[in-house]
């Protein structure tokens, strides 16, 4: 047991340095840019998305909920990274259950 949670510590110590460095490294991209060519969103080398824009309502509740769309993840409406688009989830899930059966 022990071991697992050793294990466990390291690999979130592995996804927080891995999200520190994705954030440092947008930053320095956003500085290193004139200021009036600052946009505060694209994505890290060209895969990870980024937005250090303030968050409308409207874009955190498309991020987290687009029940037309059929993407499974959404970029994040603030910080780096991805969100889960819940209705899609919910219908994998609903999918694999119905599979189960």
């Amino acid at each position: 047991m022990e071991t697992l949670r050793r294990e466990l510590g390291a690999l979130s110590w592995l996804v927080r340095m891995a999200v520190f460095g994705t954030v440092a490294v947008a930053v320095y991209r956003e500085l290193q840019q004139p200021a009036e060519k600052r946009t505060w969103h694209g994505k890290v080398f060209n895969v990870v998305p980024y937005d250090f824009r303030m968050p409308s309502p409207a874009r955190i509740a498309k991020a987290w909920w687009s029940p037309r769309s059929r993407k499974l993840f959404n970029e994040q409406p603030f910080g780096v990274g991805w969100v889960i688009n819940l209705p899609v989830a919910v219908r994998g899930l609903q999918r694999m259950r119905g599979k189960a059966r």
